[in-house]
């Protein structure tokens, strides 16, 4: 007779939990949970040029973005913050010199339009020597930054060892930058992240790169994430390195495959490996991930890589996964499923 047994997914989208019954036969629990899984509430995110639905309550955390070499970070913070961060920062740069000993602040230039306001920083110029031809080239960098606020919301624009006439650049990224508010999901064409998008033109030699990830509070050892890079190189795929993997030939009894090929999200062509993990403590978890088939020339075809993983505890001490087989694959088919271009007008 088959055993049967009650789990209790609590996935922090909803505040009531979900009891489920299943048998042993994976599929038809998976069939089951797909059912329940499908009904829960969820919410979309922006990432890039792509849309994907999370758990409503799920807390997500964007890292810094990266565009034409400048790194984008988001603060939210008051107008009166906003302002002296700005001051502290000039006042640093104005009382700091260079490597040749020289004011190392050159320009501030006020940044001010309709919907954007603050400053851009020029400053600390280095000085390299370099042979061509047999002979020594003295080549300089910069560093340019920007500090600006729009609607609520402060994005710091950093580069170092910049050429001087890449200013302009700066400028006009800061000229396409819109902010959008929380749990917005912008139509305007361009490359979103952190409360804010770049409105196109963004080209593929502009890599721009968004990486974000989610938890949740009832389930801590529950992590998932998501990245874009366009103009990433392609190198091999998920498979051709899976195939390859030392620490899964060795210990290829620690790890069961509960799916894996090539499979294609909304158009988006991508291969997948889904496994349980029986660590060498004894742990049982799961290890998910789904990366895109890159088109390096492509800002539509970047590198897309999304993740899910259980049983994570304190560094070095992983836990028992708070997932079943079929929970896990369930919430994975969700969320995976969910991954879109982002329409635009």
């Amino acid at each position: 007779m088959k055993k049967l047994y009650i789990t209790l997914i609590c996935i922090v989208v909803s505040s009531a939990c979900i009891w489920a019954s299943f048998g042993i036969n994976l599929p038809t629990e998976v069939s089951k949970m797909n059912e329940r899984v499908e009904s829960l509430p969820t919410k979309s995110i922006c990432v890039g040029r792509f849309v994907l639905d999370v758990p409503q309550r799920a807390v997500v955390t964007y890292r810094p973005a990266i565009v034409a070499g400048w790194t984008i970070a988001t603060t939210v913070e008051t107008d009166e913050e906003f302002e002296v961060r700005i001051r502290q920062k000039e006042e640093l740069l104005a009382s700091s010199r260079n490597e040749h000993d020289g004011v190392s602040l050159e320009l501030v230039r006020k940044v001010k339009n309709e919907n954007l306001s603050g400053k851009i920083f020029l400053y600390d110029r280095k000085w390299t020597g370099l042979m061509r031809g047999g002979k020594e080239v003295i080549t300089q960098s910069v560093s340019i930054d920007a500090l600006v606020r729009a609607d609520g919301v402060s994005y710091d624009f950093k580069t170092k060892l910049r050429k001087p006439e890449k200013l302009q650049r700066l400028e006009e990224l800061l000229q396409q930058l819109q902010p959008v508010h929380e749990g917005e999901v912008p139509t305007s064409a361009g490359f979103c992240f952190d409360r804010g998008i770049l409105r196109d033109p963004i080209t593929i030699n502009d890599h721009e790169h968004v990486s974000l990830f989610w938890g949740t509070l009832e389930q801590p050892d529950l992590a998932a994430s998501l990245s874009s890079f366009a103009g990433a190189n392609a190198g091999r795929t998920l498979l051709q390195r899976h195939a390859s993997n030392d620490i899964l030939q060795e210990y290829a009894s620690h790890f069961h495959d509960l799916r894996i090929g090539s499979r294609v999200i909304n158009g988006l062509p991508g291969e997948e490996i889904l496994q349980r993990v029986d660590e060498l403590n004894g742990v049982k978890l799961q290890d998910f991930r789904w990366e895109s088939i890159t088109d390096e020339g492509d800002v539509f075809l970047p590198k897309l890589t999304l993740e899910l993983s259980t049983g994570l505890g304190k560094p070095g001490k992983p836990v028992n996964s708070s997932l079943s087989d079929a929970e896990a694959l369930a919430l994975w088919d969700q969320i995976s499923s969910s991954l879109r271009r982002r329409s635009v007008r």
